[in-house]
């Protein structure tokens, strides 16, 4: 029987160097580990477990990658404080990749700097580490006491996950649809459907798929309850990758004989848009069902939809428009990269004219950082989450849909669907 890419990528890194299947649990040599702000709360969990001066050291001072994300530029005093003690662990420990006054969010900041190469296994001090899966790459978030292991011995411990191949089928139109593509997944499955299993995305629409929309697809997986997220290794990655980094590395490809536990197979050209509805990411419906629901704040960012694709479509769309009167319609890149782009590409400009505000780069926006809500107003947006209070008040309706029905609706001043606002979709 062959193998998935989740047993693969963790079978070569299985320190008793043996093949594996889904079920098995081992001990895995780790590649590389991404710490953002938290990285003082690990710090203390060292001190708590007897090292009086936290860390004594860290296994590979070239392989931890600290990233001052979240809040950067500090959004407070506490925030401030808590810099500086990062600042100081990381010289003291010798840290090679330390990003420290530059805004971003480390899961696009991470791909950027080519930290991540395909057939690695990367984990990370947050849930949405699980986007390097599409770099054809094994990673996954794991919590601040088992970073504190990896930090100091560079292997962690895991069991092998079932596989759930994901079938992509249809047409690549000429705007984004990954965040479609996912919310309808969990709308029409659960959003626990994958339930600590690998997602393997696969199928004719995969090649056509830019990395920008596959790493909104892997970046979501976390929200479908999925351990790992990833995609297979083509001309695309490989571009992307060689183009951030020279080192070496060895793609992952599964076997045509390997074994899944479901194949769910979706057709893009028969899918409508769709929007998450207030106050979970698998109440899903298309958009039509909610049409007419007028709405506060707009928005596009994050690490699932902060790339350049996802703010090109709005400033396409919003050439010679203008955001709608009352509607605050927030940008905010995912990098600094990213941002550099959208400059010399001109979007900013033309954005800005539009009347969207375009804000620092980095998580606020996905957060009760930037653009808070207040009671009873409605947000739409292209961010990750929906839960109540996740932009301020409780009473607050947020809903999630792709960057094009964002865009939309900051046109109309209501969420309608794309193809009633713009031409020629």
């Amino acid at each position: 029987m062959g193998q998935t890419i989740a047993e693969k990528i963790l079978s070569r890194h299985n320190l008793a160097q043996a093949p594996l299947k889904a079920g098995d649990f081992i001990g895995a040599r780790i590649d590389g580990a991404m710490c953002h702000y938290q990285f003082m709360d690990i710090h203390r969990l060292a001190v708590e477990a007897g090292f009086e001066e936290g860390f004594p050291r860290v296994w590979d001072t070239g392989r931890v990658y600290l990233l001052v994300d979240h809040h950067q530029p500090a959004l407070a005093q506490s925030y401030a404080d808590e810099n500086v003690l990062i600042r100081k662990e990381a010289r003291r420990l010798g840290i090679e990749h330390f990003h420290d006054a530059e805004p971003g969010i480390a899961h696009q900041m991470m791909p950027d700097y080519g930290y991540v190469r395909p057939g690695e296994l990367v984990v990370g001090n947050d849930s949405h580490t699980i986007a390097y899966g599409a770099l054809n790459a094994g990673s996954t978030g794991i919590t601040r006491a088992d970073m504190l292991y990896v930090l100091l011995f560079g292997e962690l411990w895991f069991q092998v996950p079932k596989s759930i191949r994901i079938v992509l089928e249809g047409r690549q139109p000429g705007y984004p649809i990954a965040k479609d593509i996912i919310l309808y997944l969990a709308g029409r499955y659960g959003d626990d459907f994958a339930q600590n299993m690998a997602l393997e995305f696969t199928g004719s629409l995969v090649p056509q798929l830019s990395m920008d929309s596959r790493m909104c697809l892997s970046t979501h997986g976390v929200e479908v309850a999925a351990k790992l997220a990833m995609f297979p290794f083509d001309e695309k990655t490989r571009a992307y990758v060689e183009a951030r980094t020279d080192k070496p590395y060895e793609p992952v490809a599964a076997d045509p004989d390997a074994a899944y536990a479901k194949e769910i197979v979706v057709n893009v050209d028969e899918m409508p848009f769709v929007v998450a509805k207030p106050h979970q990411f698998g109440n899903v419906g298309p958009v039509d069902e909610v049409k007419g629901v007028e709405v506060d704040q707009a928005q596009i960012g994050s690490c699932s939809n902060g790339r350049f694709e996802d703010i090109e479509i709005a400033a396409r769309m919003l050439k010679g428009r203008k955001v709608a009167k009352g509607v605050r319609f927030i940008i905010s890149p995912s990098s600094q990269q990213v941002y550099l782009q959208c400059l010399k590409a001109g979007l900013i400009e033309s954005l800005v004219e539009s009347g969207a505000h375009v804000v620092t780069p980095g998580c606020g926006v996905c957060q009760p950082k930037v653009g808070y809500l207040s009671d009873g107003e409605v947000c739409i947006t292209a961010t990750t989450r929906n839960f109540k209070g996740r932009k301020g008040s409780l009473k607050a309706e947020i809903y999630l849909g792709g960057p094009l029905t964002v865009t939309a609706a900051a046109v109309a001043g209501r969420i309608v669907n794309p193809k009633e606002v713009f031409d020629g979709l």
